[in-house]
């Protein structure tokens, strides 16, 4: 009775043993801003390369005009880097997105100045075609934006995979909007604009719906 007793305890053990031997150790996360620089940055080097493809605007920034585009340009970029990291932070379960009031309020403060903008700009009858440049540098600039993203969320996955992508998709809309701003003309009209915010609204959508299967768990 002894030896069939201490049979299977021996097998059980040796099993663990060869089951626990297999392990390795887990690799800690970097915290979130690092990850979103370490992933966020090459992309958007990328994503201003891509550009490269379509004519350049190139504006004149001794005109007084052009420093409403650096305000904008400044507050897109911010707004976009917050939002990065915040994706990158909530992707990690139980992680909840804090700051996200904060990248709410830069929005805000960057409508803000893109009104201030078109109000001392002149505007001209809308005509076909207008805003066509901006939506379209906007989507060509997201473009290896937006896989490299889902890429480095597809690391920790996601629990709520919609939330996550959707920030990541603010992040990159802000990003590219920032970019935008070193090929925009200082005057900004109000149809332009209005461009902007559908390409933002394009590319969200795009993230959410195209990152979810990669991120979700």
């Amino acid at each position: 009775m002894v030896e069939s007793a201490t049979g299977p305890a021996a097998s059980g053990e040796a099993l663990i043993e060869e089951l626990t031997g297999a392990l390795q150790p887990v690799r800690r996360l970097s915290p979130a801003w690092l990850r979103a620089a370490a992933w966020g940055v090459p992309a958007m080097v990328m994503g201003w390369f891509a550009t490269r493809i379509m004519p350049i605007y190139r504006p004149d920034w001794s005109d007084p005009q052009m420093r409403w585009v650096m305000v904008e340009i400044v507050l897109a970029l911010m707004t976009g880097a917050m939002a990065m990291v915040l994706a990158f932070g909530s992707s990690i379960a139980g992680r909840r997105a804090h700051g996200l009031w904060l990248v709410g309020m830069l929005a805000l403060v960057w409508l803000a100045v893109s009104a201030g903008n078109i109000a001392f700009s002149p505007q001209h009858r809308p005509h076909f075609g207008a805003g066509a440049y901006c939506y379209s540098f906007m989507l060509l600039a997201s473009a290896p934006i937006m896989p490299m993203v889902i890429l480095g969320l597809r690391r920790t996955r996601a629990v709520r995979p919609g939330r996550t992508l959707a920030i990541a998709g603010v992040g990159i809309a802000f990003i590219v909007a920032g970019l935008l701003g070193f090929c925009h003309d200082g005057k900004l009209h109000l149809v332009d604009f209005i461009m902007h915010l559908v390409a933002g609204a394009t590319i969200v959508l795009l993230t959410t719906v195209l990152g979810r299967r990669f991120i979700a768990l």
